[in-house]
Parts: structure tokens; sequence; C-alpha cells
């Protein structure tokens, strides 16, 4: 539960992070578009995703989407949703209650 929690949050503060970074560079001289999630996957990966190897066409064209997109957008949601499962509840709502 903390570990996920930890996460969450971990990456939530990356989004705000990079969103940031993306204010402060667009504010700046010359033209800038953005940090896109396929920059930040290149340099965490070491190589260019290519969305095309997954097997569906609508999946192909879902992971391209998402490649496009800002970083902060695809981080910031995906840390909150993490946070949000990893929450801790009362024992009393839990899906697999166990009878003590």
């Amino acid at each position: 539960m903390f570990l996920g929690r930890a996460c969450g949050w971990a990456l939530v503060a990356l989004a705000l992070l990079l969103a940031s970074g993306d204010a402060v560079l667009a504010l700046g001289p010359g033209e800038y578009p953005g940090l896109a999630t396929a920059d930040i996957l290149t340099i965490l990966a070491g190589h260019v995703p290519h969305p095309n190897a997954i097997g569906s066409h609508s999946l192909a064209v879902l992971g391209t989407v998402i490649m496009a997109m800002p970083a902060w957008a695809v981080l910031g949601p995906l840390g909150a949703i993490i946070a949000y499962l990893c929450r801790q509840r009362p024992r009393s709502r839990r899906l697999f209650n166990r009878a003590a």
C-alpha cells in the first residue's frame, strides 16, 4: 500500500516538474514544441519507442496518440489514479474482507 502511494505521488510530483519546465521553456525566446511522452520514454529507455509494434491497429493508434501528448498530461493522471487506488481504506470497505 505504502509503496503504491509513494510511486503515485512521485509520478504526480514528476508531472508537476515537467509542467513547470514546459511553462518556463514556452515563455523563452524561439519556438518550443513541448516535451512529449515519446521524448521522456526515449530518455529512459535509450531508444525511440515504436507504437506500431503492437499487434492491433487500434492499439497502435492509441499508442501513437499517447506518445504525442505532453509528458505531464500522461504522468499526472496516471500518478493520481495509482495514489487513489493504493489509499488506505477501513477494513470493512475492502474488496476481499477476511473475517478475523
